[in-house]
């Protein structure tokens, strides 16, 4: 196995993060001795990932941001931008104001929302990214006065609100982007043809001389299951989805929170 595995890479939120949202010295350690290239692949925004590379010690490495929406090389290049225009945005607004949800929009490196509540305030501490807050219909603006597409909207909010959401848009924009629920109280608008399986496809067709045969890959989630299907080796951990565990070539005793893919690194690619 060790010698077929020539690059990992792993979902953040759910898998590689502990209790603490962050990284376990067992974790650091792990892919230290692993000795192997690691790429980032998250929904997050690139600038809720880079503080992680830090971490790790391969800040500047390659990243997926948006599940695939935004594709980021070894030299900050942009190496595949996959998003959508600001129609969705335009027919959301309405019901927004509405709705109490919390409507966070996400383009590259922009993160915009228009209240600071517990959802918000919930993604600063759990991603270190900062956004700015403003109305909705401003950010609809900046965005087409910049000629900026969406990478990302995040809803947050009760269930019902969110259930109601869906009925409006899915009609509407099926044929254009995917609606994601991540939680009941979560709703990831994102562009219609991406995921993290086929970014890393072109990734490593742009960096790297192998296929997703030699990678690695940890996930727990709806948005890792092409990616775990693909790769030489998917790993879930314990936490993951039933449906993530059934691609799965192994899934971990371990959850995200028991250090479950240091553990895994060291039962397939460390010999102890």
């Amino acid at each position: 196995m060790r010698d077929s595995i020539q690059l990992l890479c792993s979902d953040i939120d759910g898998t590689l993060l502990n209790a603490d949202r962050w990284l376990s010295d067992a974790t650091i350690s792990a892919f230290a001795k692993a000795g192997l290239p690691l790429i980032l692949a998250s929904s997050r925004p690139p600038q809720a990932m880079r503080y992680l590379q830090e971490g790790l010690g391969n800040l500047g490495e390659a990243l997926i941001a948006f599940n695939g929406g935004l594709i980021i090389g070894k030299d900050g290049t942009i190496i595949e931008n996959n998003s959508y225009d600001t129609q969705v945005l335009s027919t959301l607004i309405p019901h927004h104001t509405k709705h109490s949800y919390n409507l966070s929009i996400y383009s590259n490196q922009h993160w915009f929302t228009d209240q600071e509540d517990e959802w918000s305030l919930r993604e600063i501490n759990n991603t270190r990214a900062t956004p700015i807050y403003q109305a909705a219909s401003e950010s609809l603006d900046f965005l087409n006065n910049k000629k900026l597409g969406i990478h990302k909207l995040m809803c947050m909010g009760a269930s019902e609100e969110l259930n109601s959401l869906v009925a409006l848009l899915e009609p509407l924009y099926s044929d254009k982007v995917h609606l994601y629920r991540s939680k009941d109280t979560y709703l990831e608008i994102t562009p219609k043809y991406i995921d993290k399986a086929k970014a890393l496809a072109v990734l490593l067709k742009k960096e790297h001389n192998f296929g997703l045969e030699a990678v690695m890959a940890f996930g727990d989630n709806h948005n890792d299951d092409e990616l775990i299907r693909r790769v030489g080796k998917g790993v879930a951990v314990r936490n993951a989805t039933p449906t993530l565990k059934s691609l799965a070539d192994y899934t971990s005793p371990f959850t995200n929170k028991e250090d479950a893919v240091a553990k895994a690194i060291h039962k397939f690619l460390i010999a102890d």
